[in-house]
């Protein structure tokens, strides 16, 4: 077993689940193994970690998770204690800049409340998210938005999305960052927030250092994540995530993950995982 692995922190969509709805049998056997070599394992996403309370359970893992960090770093959540802790969020003065930049594109609005979506449509793509999240869906006004948020949402059709990123907006954007995550939503959240910071506090809490975690993803919101620890890429993950990765494994629909972990991690001749990007902290 690679010794120096202590935590082990996965993505979801395009990672970690081979479907919406799915892990695969070898997958969920892996990290049974890990956390039984006392390996933590964990969930960096960018859905909400109290809709991923219910989502473990579908998916059969909910025995199997340290712990969740949702909101691309912004919520954690304790499985075992059920303890869940927020920080920052997005305050209200932060929101209407936000709307303001996508004024002229069609986009729906929207944020998350509780087990809730709070959306200004409810269309097919805001039915979809909810739907996917197992969450409840509520019809608001683009005013009723303007509160504190973990993340705020604007979903519209790609060739919207794609309009309105090669535009100037994001650059005049202040008040919050923004993450493209899949063809049809943009997120935006803090500006100090990434799935890093997260994974840094979560590792102050188990007193890991960042290159004794692996983490897995695959989309523009998984860059620093990947970037900050030893980092490995889907093959399905885009360029900017595969550039600064530290290694790169098969897609989600060929259990990429289970196979580095077996291979990389479990396998008693593997080689010390090296982090790309930051010094080990024994040398």
């Amino acid at each position: 077993m690679s010794q120096q692995v202590k935590m082990v922190v996965c993505d979801l969509d395009g990672t970690l689940l081979f479907d919406p709805k799915r892990i695969t049998k070898r997958t969920k056997k892996t990290i049974r193994q890990l956390r039984k070599q006392g390996i933590l394992f964990g969930i960096c996403s960018g859905r909400s970690a109290l809709a991923l309370q219910q989502k473990v359970k579908t998916w059969g893992i909910e025995n199997d998770v340290d712990f969740v960090l949702g909101f691309n770093g912004a919520m954690f959540w304790d499985p075992k204690t059920g303890v869940v802790e927020s920080r920052l969020e997005l305050k209200p003065e932060d929101i209407q800049p936000i709307m303001d930049a996508c004024q002229g594109y069609q986009f729906t609005f929207g944020e998350y409340q509780g087990n809730d979506m709070i959306v200004t449509a409810i269309n097919f793509l805001t039915k979809a998210m909810g739907g996917r999240n197992e969450l409840g869906m509520k019809q608001v006004t683009p005013q009723e938005l303007i509160r504190p948020a973990l993340k705020f949402m604007a979903v519209g059709m790609p060739w919207t999305l794609n309009r309105w990123w090669k535009s100037d907006r994001k650059e005049t954007l202040t008040t919050a960052r923004v993450f493209r995550s899949g063809p049809f939503l943009f997120e935006f959240v803090n500006r100090d927030l990434s799935k890093l910071e997260g994974i840094k506090t979560v590792c102050q809490k188990y007193g890991v250092q960042l290159d004794e975690v692996v983490t897995f993803g695959n989309d523009n919101n998984d860059v620093e994540m990947i970037t900050g620890t030893i980092g490995v890429a889907m093959s399905n993950a885009n360029q900017a995530v595969k550039e600064v990765s530290s290694y790169i494994t098969t897609s989600n629909f060929t259990d990429g993950v289970a196979k580095f972990i077996e291979a990389n991690i479990l396998n008693p001749n593997a080689k010390p995982l090296v982090a790309k990007n930051i010094p080990s902290s024994k040398s």
